[in-house]
Order: C-alpha cells, then structure tokens, then sequence
C-alpha cells in the first residue's frame, strides 16, 4: 500500500510532477556538492559556442538552494501548475507543454537584456501570472495579511519582493508580460472576430500524438469554458 506522500506526488500532472522533481534533485545535486551553479546558468556563449546545452534546461530548474524563497517558489509550482494542468488544459497535455516551450524560448531570447542568467525564477513568475487570469474570479488569502482578487497576485508578489529586496522589479515584471502575452494568445485572441477562432498556440499534431492528446476534443474546445478546479493553499487560498 502506497503511503501518502507517494499517492500524492503520483497524483501530481504530468508537467507539475517531472518539473518539481527536477528542480528537487538539481537542488540536492547542489546541496551535496555534486553540481555548482556555475555549469548551470545560461549564456548565448556557454551554450552555442562551447556546445553546453544543458544550460538550456539547467537555467530553469535552479531555483536556488534551500530557502523561505525555494519552499514558496515549489509551492506555487505544485499548486498552480497543477491547477493549470487539471483545469483550463484539462485533456490538453500537449497544448499546455507546448505553451511552457514557448514561453521558455521567449524567456531564453529575452534574458540577456534582463542582465539575468536563471531564468527559474521568471518561468514560475509566468505560469503564476496565467493561473491568475484563469482563475481571476477567486479571492486568496495572502499568508494571513489581507485577501485579495487571484487576479492582483503576482502584483502583490513584485510589491512584496521589492519591499523584501530593496530593489527595482524589472525582471518580475518582464515575467509578468511574458506571462500576459501566452495567456492572451491562449484565451483572448481565439474569442476575437479577427482571429477566426484560430488557436496559435495549439500544439504541433506530432506533439499531441506524443502526449495523446485527442486532436477531435481539442477542435472542439470551448474558449470561454471556465476552469474546474478549486484551490486552497496555506500561502494564498480561496475565501
């Protein structure tokens, strides 16, 4: 008989589930001393001219070694990408390793005029963005201090980081706009007259055979269908 926490994280969706245990096992690779950080950020010259590709998943997996951040970074992983996963892409797998692809690419393409290296950090920004637009017609309650609309979240998390920081919050808010760009590709555009109902982030056909992803339920879905999945938390829940 399985114990909990097994029955939990095989529970976990697919992404959810592979993306929190690599950043669990890249973390404790550093922890013990069998990897630095050093091999693992990115640059265009680390990567394409001395042939060091694995930086180009390295630089979204680190998240930092053990931390307040690290635990609040994990928790947003497993609760809002789950919620993403089992809601608004629900039986679209492929659609929604397809959009995190893209949004890594633009993320990658971007850094260097962020000055930033570890781009972890603002994929978890990103995808929390999104969970907020998708479920924006919830309330949370922030770590006990005061509720707010799921919408103003990651608003509230540039202001808090500042505060805790002491600095500009240009990089949260790069995340934030990449963020705001794949959410209004995925739901916005496909609901305007002009776009025809065409969806432009819908996964390659070879993808979604991959994932088996039906491409019949996947023509029929309803752009304005509202996310099904409930959440709770510790750090920020529905009241």
């Amino acid at each position: 008989m399985p114990n909990p926490l097994e029955e939990w994280y095989m529970q976990l969706p697919l992404f959810t589930r592979i993306y929190t245990t690599g950043i669990v096992v890249l973390t404790l690779a550093i922890q013990l001393e069998w990897a630095s950080p050093l091999t693992l950020f990115y640059t265009y010259h680390a990567v394409f001219v001395q042939n060091e590709y694995w930086r180009l998943l390295t630089t979204f997996l680190f998240l930092g070694t053990f931390s307040l951040d690290w635990i609040l970074n994990i928790y947003f992983i497993v609760r809002y990408c789950r919620d993403l996963e089992e809601g608004s892409y629900l039986n679209r797998p492929a659609d929604f390793a397809w959009t995190v692809l893209l949004m890594c690419t633009t993320l990658l393409v971007i850094s260097p005029y962020l000055g930033t290296v570890f781009l972890g950090d603002l994929l978890v920004s990103s995808l929390t963005y999104m969970w907020s637009r998708h479920y924006s017609y919830l309330f949370i309650n922030f770590m006990g201090l005061f509720t707010t609309s799921a919408a103003y979240l990651p608003w509230v998390l540039v202001a808090f980081s500042s505060v805790v920081e002491n600095r500009w919050p240009v990089v949260d808010l790069a995340a934030i706009g990449v963020g705001h760009v794949f959410w209004f590709l995925a739901e916005e555009w496909p609901r305007r007259a002009e776009s025809g109902g065409v969806r432009v982030l819908r996964a390659p056909r070879v993808l979604c055979k991959i994932m088996h992803q039906d491409l019949d339920d996947e023509l029929d879905q309803d752009a304005e269908q509202e996310p099904a999945v409930a959440v709770d938390g510790d750090i920020a829940e529905p009241t």
